[in-house]
């Protein structure tokens, strides 16, 4: 059995793994559904974009699941705090999530104009919400919820779902948004071979690049010397599972989430990276470089979620309420059996559903064109 603290620390790193492979996969076809009515000017172009995404659109919906699962199983008191400190943003995210397969799966079975509007419609919705409520969550999370857990480990929560939308939480959902925009766009480029599509295709990667670079160095400021952040000042002990009510010294104060930074200097060139990558992917759009535009995007994704992961390790949902009564990697998890029976788990299975994953994505990649969709109107969405 592995030592507690080598498995706290490991599942914290593939609870990030699942949430990053959430934002890759879901932020190009949840991307392309918030385009839909940006670049695709018609039926017919809205239906090729859609056809990017149709074969993948639900696997690449279960990391989200996975992620959601995963946290349940390692960490279930944040599982629950997080649920029922969002509880109604977490019900609009749902409800938002329901309307996807109903426009995908449906857009087909009626010939009718207005059907696939109502249609394109849903797949838009449902796609431009959840990464707004995504945002929304960490913004607040960032600057801490205001919940703490009685003698009985009960959870209360003393936010407002209103409150919810201060302006760094806003700040976040439009970088968030901008990300999911980003990766859309360097997939679509891969996938439509169309003269007017390419043409928009091509001027959005450039203008969602540079406004994901601003916004991001914006809520980076933000976090690191406008709002109040957390740090610890001692930990009582680590090795106990559960410590919330007995509270480590936590120093609540501004421009606390930089000092992992300041004490592992060498970790600045995450953030840095983070500017970077969106540079490339411009440059690599520009010179046709299709597939490299879209590991930059991907690359990009990578080091913004790393970049919180840094600014916030080793807590997970701080507590503004009770600072002593935050949530981290070190009172937060399941027994040293559960994790261990978990990644037992995890490793025989996500090498299985990885290379399946990537050989649907190998067998069903190949361009699509008005062409295609003329020829054979009755085999897509």
């Amino acid at each position: 059995m592995l030592n507690y603290d080598l498995l706290r620390l490991i599942w914290s790193f593939i609870i990030g793994i699942l949430i990053t492979g959430f934002v890759i996969t879901d932020g190009f076809d949840m991307g392309v559904g918030i385009l839909l009515y940006i670049i695709g000017k018609n039926n017919l172009e809205r239906k090729i974009m859609i056809n990017t995404i149709a074969p993948h659109w639900d696997g690449n919906q279960v990391w989200l699941v996975t992620a959601a699962g995963a946290l349940f199983a390692a960490w279930p008191i944040v599982y629950a705090t997080l649920f029922s400190s969002f509880y109604i943003a977490m019900i609009i995210l749902l409800v938002s999530l329901f309307l996807r397969p109903v426009g995908f799966e449906y857009r087909s079975k009626i010939k009718n104009q207005i059907w696939e509007k109502i249609c394109d419609l849903c797949i838009s919705i449902g796609s431009i919400i959840p990464p707004i409520i995504l945002g929304i969550a960490m913004g607040n999370i960032l600057q801490g919820i205001p919940f703490y857990i009685d003698k009985y480990l009960q959870i209360h929560s003393e936010g407002s779902f209103i409150k919810l939308f201060n302006p760094f939480a806003i700040l976040i959902s439009i970088t968030i948004l901008l990300i999911f925009i980003n990766q859309a766009a360097t997939y679509l480029q891969m996938r439509i071979k169309d003269y007017n599509l390419n043409c928009r295709i091509y001027i959005l990667i450039k203008i969602s690049s540079v406004l994901l670079i601003l916004f991001f160095i914006l809520s980076f400021i933000n976090a690191i010397f406008f709002i109040k952040g957390y740090k610890f000042y001692s930990i009582l002990d680590n090795k106990i599972a559960f410590l919330p009510l007995k509270g480590n010294r936590i120093l609540y104060e501004n421009k606390a989430w930089i000092s992992n930074f300041k004490n592992h200097v060498y970790l600045y060139i995450i953030p840095v990276l983070s500017v970077i990558f969106p540079l490339f992917t411009i440059l690599s759009s520009i010179y046709k470089k299709l597939i490299t535009a879209f590991i930059f995007s991907t690359l990009t994704i990578i080091s913004m979620i790393s970049t919180v992961g840094i600014l916030m390790f080793p807590f997970i949902i701080p507590s503004s309420f009770i600072p002593q009564q935050s949530l981290t990697i070190w009172n937060s998890t399941s027994s040293q059996l559960t994790l261990n029976i978990m990644l037992y788990i995890a490793f025989i299975f996500m090498p299985i559903i990885l290379t399946y994953t990537f050989w649907c994505y190998k067998k069903m990649f190949f361009p699509f064109s008005k062409k295609i969709i003329k020829k054979n109107p009755d085999s897509y969405y």
